[in-house]
């Protein structure tokens, strides 16, 4: 019986926070790019020309 070829799909998830709550103390982090646009358009970029099929951007509750 022939099978269906599979596919993977990627996905890449972006908490703007970071996945660990000291990330933002690792010396080559730069928290201040949180709130700058320019940041998630540089990640989606890198995220496409590494064939990456979609981008999640999380959310979490947060007192401003």
């Amino acid at each position: 019986m022939p099978t269906k070829p599979r596919q993977l799909n990627l996905n890449l998830f972006i908490y703007p926070g970071g996945h660990h709550e000291a990330g933002w103390r690792y010396r080559d982090s730069a928290p201040e790019r949180v709130l700058d646009i320019a940041y998630y358009q540089e990640l989606a970029k890198k995220a496409e020309a590494s064939k990456f099929d979609a981008l999640f951007f999380a959310d979490g509750p947060a007192l401003a």
